[in-house]
């Protein structure tokens, strides 16, 4: 129980009174109220020094801080039944990261956003390779198992910045679609990125 002292200030005849009245902290319900335990009156210093020892007399405390200050109710407490709390949509994060991951290490991103420029779409078509590449890596399937359940189990969506409402078959269809023209290109941009990939690693053990 916190005890402390309330003041209401009120002005008659041109002077300014100040009231003071002793107050305790309840709980009702889920709520901390206030109860009026006596009224002080007007209380000059040796009045509060006698509302202290009032204080003392009451709850046998030898100090209690926030007499002269507002309480401040603790955080409230929840009880919580374990055996009926249950996990909702969990998504997971290490598969798809590891080929996001490795997607970018390749630059194959950079080589999607060269080959299929963005347009007026409204998920660009590197970002919809990405997740076909990445599906095919962690759980190869259908595009239709794709859109309208795996992509949803994953991360992707706050990894790509691609709501899953967005992603269905059809713009992954598409998605291949647009893939398709690209294929003689791309293949001769990743073979020299590959090239160069390795001969930097060649350079690197034999200095090493």
């Amino acid at each position: 129980m916190g005890v402390y002292l309330r003041h209401s200030i009120k002005r008659k005849d041109g002077k300014t009174h100040t009231y003071w009245r002793l107050v305790r902290s309840v709980r009702r319900g889920k709520k901390v109220v206030q109860e009026t335990v006596a009224n002080l009156g007007e209380l000059d210093a040796q009045g509060r020094a006698k509302a202290k020892q009032l204080l003392r007399e009451m709850t046998g405390r030898t100090e209690q801080r926030e007499l002269f200050e507002d309480v401040v109710a603790g955080p409230e407490t929840v009880a919580v039944r374990l055996d009926r709390v249950r996990l909702e949509r969990g998504r997971t994060f290490g598969d798809v990261w590891l080929g996001w991951t490795l997607w970018r290490a390749l630059r194959l991103d950079e080589l999607c956003q060269e080959v299929m420029p963005e347009g007026r779409e409204s998920v660009p078509w590197s970002t919809m390779a990405a997740i076909l590449v990445v599906a095919r890596l962690c759980e190869p399937s259908s595009e239709l198992h794709i859109a309208e359940d795996w992509y949803r189990r994953t991360a992707l969506e706050d990894m790509l910045g691609a709501p899953a409402e967005v992603v269905n078959d059809d713009r992954l269809y598409r998605a291949l679609d647009e893939l398709l023209p690209t294929r003689s290109g791309s293949s001769s941009t990743s073979a020299s990125a590959s090239a160069s990939s390795s001969r930097s690693t060649t350079t690197f053990c034999s200095t090493t």
